[in-house]
């Protein structure tokens, strides 16, 4: 995975999503769900999944309006 050349909360969310699979104890799991959660905060998914419609100034998303 290539780290993109600007502000990516989508890119570092799917990392650390991958890092959770196999982790190596309950604690680095709690420790990567809880900065999931706060770039969710950033790039709010709906309960689809997606992220849609639902920009913020800081989402990353080119033709965000928020």
């Amino acid at each position: 995975m290539t780290p993109p050349q600007y502000w990516c909360p989508k890119w570092l969310r799917e990392a650390l999503c991958a890092q959770q699979t196999p982790p190596p104890d309950e604690i680095t799991r709690s420790a990567i769900g809880d900065l999931i959660d706060l770039l969710d905060i950033h790039r709010p998914l709906g309960p689809d999944g997606k992220h849609g419609e639902r920009h913020t100034s800081t989402c990353g998303c080119e033709d965000k309006t928020p």
